[in-house]
């Protein structure tokens, strides 16, 4: 992993001055988006404002000012723009028009807010009152397991940039998916996402769909119901560090088509969650994944501390007809090192909306084509306890290559010492810790 460690350094090194910084320019223009005096709708006025302020220039969304969105807002071809959210930007509150919105694809793009262009910078504010991206989450997720099949709900956000530098966003309430993130050679830095519900599970509230590549995150902290982060091929050098979690499904990379890696996670704390360091490959499909560290995590209450699968089926989704079973995911040379914690008092969240549930690990069995159906049928669960802090289940040697494990002092829920469940590296030397099913012993 030092490889892509030092790619990441000299990328930002190289790069850096391609990053739009407009306070250390002179002669920027600056427009401020004026709020809609006559109407609900604010995004005509911010296109205006945008396209009136042009290249090499700052926009700014006022202080004191809640605009609303009651259309999707597309901003194309951007160069060397800033964006200053000072006031707050929400989404429209009526549960109804949005849904009609989204299923309108002459109207919407497929996320609500979407940037497009290169050298662009989206500067959040640092007072806790302002500068807020408002998605009236609490008014879908009382809908609980109907909510998590709603094809109406909005995506947030896609940033489809090359050289964007995102600094001090918050989002309070996102319905669902928040960052969708492409182009590349992003640089985030201390975001905020807060999707805790007191009404209902917050489906699908992952944080960020990485595909952008060379590109640092650092300094995130999200509440939700998903993954923190989750990235896959063909995306490669990604680094993420400096992290807080807190009821989601992991900070995650996952694999079901293609080449890619070198991927960092550290310096994390993962809470009152289902999973923390995560890998899930798509069952009956194949790709090449190498070059992924998870390293210095903290993990409290938390199911799943170290969850490897390769056997993931979308339970809204279901298994693909005709898929062939016995394909598998290629992962080469994944570590795992200085992981502290224990595990959680339960196996699954609010999440579950299928017998047995999505993130029931089943352990061997997946592996035999001809067992798959009849084991999730007949809810036959091979080896889940609140005793495990490793779930580790490869199709065989040769799909899971270098693997290692160091310092790792995880403990059951109940203070004893955490047990692992191993499938398919049975005798593999090396890894730093035995592949058995019984309790993590490092060698």
């Amino acid at each position: 992993m030092k490889l892509a460690v030092s790619l990441i350094a000299s990328i930002f090194a190289s790069t850096a001055s391609a990053y739009w910084l407009p306070e250390a320019l002179e002669g920027v223009k600056t427009c401020v988006v004026p709020k809609n005096a006559t109407g609900t709708d604010d995004t005509p006025n911010v296109v205006k404002t945008t396209a009136e302020c042009g290249d090499n220039s700052r926009v700014v969304f006022a202080k004191g000012t809640t605009y609303s969105l009651w259309t999707p807002l597309q901003l194309k071809s951007l160069t060397n723009v800033e964006f200053v959210f000072n006031g707050n930007v929400s989404l429209p509150d009526n549960v109804s028009y949005v849904e009609s919105v989204v299923a309108d694809t002459s109207i919407y793009p497929g996320r609500w807010i979407n940037f497009q262009g290169t050298n662009v910078t989206l500067t959040g504010s640092e007072d806790p009152q302002e500068g807020w991206f408002i998605g009236h989450g609490e008014l879908w997720w009382p809908g609980g397991a109907a909510n998590s099949v709603n094809k109406g709900r909005p995506h947030f956000f896609s940033l489809k940039v090359d050289y964007l530098r995102a600094r001090h966003l918050k989002v309070w309430k996102p319905v669902a998916w928040v960052f969708s993130m492409g182009g590349s050679h992003v640089w985030m830095t201390d975001t905020l996402i807060d999707a805790r519900s007191d009404d209902g599970f917050p489906f699908n509230t992952d944080g960020i769909d990485m595909s952008a590549s060379h590109s640092l995150i650092d300094g995130f902290t999200i509440y939700n119901g998903d993954d923190l982060i989750n990235v896959a091929p063909p995306t490669t050098n990604v680094t993420v560090r400096n992290m807080y979690s807190s009821g989601g499904h992991g900070i995650a990379v996952s694999c079901a088509s293609g080449a890619g890696g070198d991927y960092l996670f550290e310096n994390a704390v993962v809470e009152d969650s289902l999973i923390g360091a995560r890998f899930k490959g798509s069952l009956g499909t194949t790709c090449d994944l190498r070059n992924v560290t998870w390293r210095n995590f903290t993990v409290r209450n938390t199911s799943y501390p170290i969850h490897f699968i390769e056997n993931y089926v979308d339970q809204e989704k279901g298994l693909p007809p005709g898929r062939n079973l016995s394909l598998a995911a290629y992962a080469t040379n994944f570590r795992w090192e200085n992981f502290v914690g224990q595990t959680g008092q339960i196996l699954k969240d609010g999440s579950c909306i299928s017998d047995p549930c999505w993130s029931a690990t089943l352990g061997e069995s997946l592996f035999y084509p001809q067992l798959v159906v009849c084991v999730i049928r007949l809810i036959t669960i091979a080896g889940e306890s609140t005793d495990k802090g490793i779930y580790l289940l490869c199709a065989d040697g040769e799909h899971c290559k270098d693997f290692h494990f160091s310092n790792i002092d995880l403990k059951a829920y109940d203070g004893k010492p955490a047990e692992m469940e191993c499938t398919g590296l049975n005798g593999i030397s090396g890894m730093g810790i035995a592949c058995t099913n019984s309790t993590i012993v490092m060698s």
